[in-house]
């Protein structure tokens, strides 16, 4: 029988879970590949490489090396340009390509939510807020700097690392925490930092929903970074649906 090779572009809970669902068919190895930002990573069934391709043409090479049969995204749904490398890639070397894509958060009639298109706008609206606010920072690192330079605000951030900002603004305090979280702790976090707004990119997925769910009960606004636009790919939203997927394919190597 012979194996075809599965890339995975992973750094997510569910590119985890479908390297370990996809391990268990014999049809398929499995390389789950991360870009490397956060060092205590969870262990990945099957292969794994570590940052990084260099671009479209060093992932494309990547591809033909390695004789890769499909190329599965599941990174974070705000990987913009990793997505759009991929997608790129994938048509080139006319290689099956899919999107595994969570669920965005939904908001609700009881929910205050100001909904901004892109990090640019959200920056823009907390910059016009002259009133000091304490806000709790959700966006990961990347983005960290920015809005810490916004200095008439207090923020608080989640991090599972220390960021790599020295020194660390004065306005800025790190809880060093890993999800999945409580409803309970994320009220108590709210309440225990003053916290007055929210800002979170509409990243989907029930490890951090808890916090939505207490800004409710707090009657707390949350700034909501909406999804950059996906290429026009295959996007599916469950492990059974990248599987059946992938055993309907008549999968060749890159030819190109």
């Amino acid at each position: 029988m012979s194996k075809k090779t599965i890339l995975i572009l992973g750094g997510t809970t569910e590119a985890n879970n479908l390297a370990e669902f996809l391990a268990k068919d014999p049809h398929f190895d499995i390389i789950t590949s991360r870009a490397g930002v956060t060092t205590k990573r969870k262990p990945v069934f099957g292969q794994e490489r570590i940052g990084g391709f260099g671009g479209i043409e060093g992932l494309k090479e990547y591809l033909k090396k390695n004789q890769i049969s499909a190329v599965i995204d599941a990174t974070h749904p705000f990987a913009e340009t990793m997505t759009a490398h991929a997608f790129k890639g994938c048509q080139d070397l006319y290689l099956p390509h899919i999107i595994l894509n969570r669920s965005e958060w939904l908001e609700t009639p009881v929910d205050n939510w100001i909904k901004v298109p892109n990090i640019e706008t959200a920056l823009d609206h907390i910059r016009n807020i002259k009133l000091p606010l304490h806000i709790f920072l959700t966006t990961g690192q990347k983005e960290l700097q920015n809005f810490t330079a916004i200095s008439q605000h207090h923020y608080v951030a989640r991090m599972i690392e220390t960021p790599d900002i020295n020194p660390l603004p004065d306005n800025l305090k790190i809880r060093f925490e890993r999800g999945p979280f409580s409803l309970k702790n994320e009220i108590k976090l709210l309440r225990n930092h003053s916290i007055n707004m929210i800002v979170s990119k509409n990243s989907g997925g029930e490890a951090t929903a808890a916090k939505l769910k207490a800004a409710r009960i707090c009657n707390i606004p949350v700034l909501m970074i909406s999804r950059p636009a996906l290429p026009p790919s295959s996007i599916v939203q469950s492990l059974g649906k990248v599987h059946d997927w992938l055993t309907s394919l008549n999968m060749t190597k890159p030819n190109r």
